[in-house]
């Protein structure tokens, strides 16, 4: 009898949950794919690659600058489809193209061929990144916003954590092709049920409120700021003539400069001292740290400005890289991994949360699509720098050195970004 009671109470719990909170979790299985499957394994391939066919690490970084910069010019168009037509349309495309992707690395025989795969998964990763994440959060949360995209991506870290590994161990038994067959599967299993049966467009659409908050009463008007700071209706053109846009761009393009080059060069970089198994379990390692740094965003996030939380993280990041860059063994290696794995999770999560907290949700998307081209063209840049200083020093310390140098030149940008809310453009 207490079983069953305690089984009816937490029946009687999910039957009046807010339906958003069901949203945050399949979020979860979509970002679980966006980082699992389309970041952390790139390094995977390329690792075999330079392994098998003996390429070189400059040259083939390549492919993810072309990535990152493919997905920032379709990710303007991204945000507009989301805003015009949901969700549900954009994930499932997006998880068709990451699985021909998938397929596409397991198929690749010379160095040119990673090029149209790369395009092929820079689409597919624009449909299913922050742009999709964020404007699916920003319709169901506004009070409880920041709680809700840090549990909303809780599977990122989960993702990297099983997927490296069995990639792979699948490459390492069966052969490239089997892994990125796998690969394959996983996206297309995962992320399509999610996006037919459990999304929907907003909270209007099961007549609730964001937050689930009760409905105002017939002709009153929402008095809260949160909810009259989103229903303001950007353009494009209104909102790069504000120093928000350039603050936001800028200080998360450094960002993610620095957290491309490492995420797409840590297997590269680890394997010469670990193999392609120990340098894996290392990214295991980061992915978990990823998981931990979720949780403390999702219990303290609030209590801060997103602004401090920017400073904050980008300067640990920071100090990741320089241990990074001075320690030498594989506990020095292993603990500048797990920092910079503790951050790197929170920077993504602040991208969509500083751009909602100036803008808005009403034109989240189109607002976003534009700053997070420049996103993009930061992370791609990231691994491009990176492959081109190994090759001038023959070392991956100065590499990291710059890392660091970028993201503390973020944090000057922060004040400019994100130091109040704005209502109209400021430059003319």
């Amino acid at each position: 009898m207490p079983f069953r009671n305690r089984f009816s109470k937490a029946n009687q719990a999910l039957r009046t949950a807010y339906y958003g909170w069901f949203v945050v979790a399949a979020c979860n299985g979509v970002a679980f794919i966006t980082w699992g499957v389309a970041i952390f394994n790139q390094g995977v391939f390329l690792g075999y690659y330079v392994t098998t066919f003996g390429w070189s690490p400059a040259t083939l970084s390549i492919g993810p600058v072309l990535f990152h910069l493919w997905a920032g010019v379709a990710g303007v168009w991204v945000g507009r489809i989301v805003d015009r037509q949901g969700p549900r349309v954009v994930l499932i495309a997006g998880a068709v193209l990451i699985a021909l992707a998938m397929i596409g690395f397991g198929l690749v025989q010379e160095e040119w061929q990673i090029l149209p795969v790369y395009l092929v998964l820079g689409s597919g990763f624009a449909c299913i990144h922050t742009i999709t994440l964020g404007k699916i959060i920003t319709r169901w949360f506004v009070r409880h916003r920041a709680r809700a995209m840090a549990a909303a991506t809780f599977g990122a870290g989960l993702g990297g954590a099983i997927l490296v590994p069995l990639n792979a161990a699948v490459i390492e038994q069966y052969g490239v092709l089997s892994g990125g067959i796998t690969m394959a599967i996983v996206t297309l299993v995962t992320i399509i049920p999610l996006a037919l049966f459990v999304m929907k467009e907003g909270p209007e659409t099961l007549d609730l409120k964001p937050d689930g908050d009760d409905a105002a009463p017939e002709n009153e008007p929402v008095k809260s700021p949160e909810a009259h700071a989103d229903s303001r209706d950007w353009k494009v053109s209104e909102a790069m003539r504000t120093v928000a846009f350039w603050g936001l761009s800028i200080c998360f393009a450094l960002g993610m400069t620095a957290q491309g080059g490492y995420l797409v060069h840590q297997v590269l970089f680890l394997q010469s001292s670990l193999g392609l198994l120990g340098a894996a379990s290392v990214v295991t390692v980061t992915t978990i740290m990823g998981m931990v740094g979720r949780i403390a965003f999702l219990w303290i996030g609030p209590r801060l400005p997103v602004r401090w939380w920017t400073i904050i993280v980008f300067a640990l990041q920071a100090m990741a890289f320089l241990i990074l860059g001075l320690g030498d063994t594989v506990v020095w290696l292993t603990l500048g991994s797990a920092l910079f794995g503790l951050t790197m999770g929170i920077i993504v999560i602040l991208q969509p949360l500083a751009t909602a907290a100036v803008f808005g949700q009403a034109s989240f998307g189109r607002v976003y699509g534009p700053i997070y081209m420049a996103i993009r063209v930061g992370a791609g840049a990231g691994p491009l720098i990176a492959g081109v200083l190994f090759e001038a020093t023959g070392s991956y310390a100065m590499v990291w050195y710059v890392m660091a140098a970028a993201l503390l030149a973020g944090v000057v940008c922060i004040p400019f970004a994100m130091a109040r809310p704005v209502d109209k453009p400021a430059l003319t």
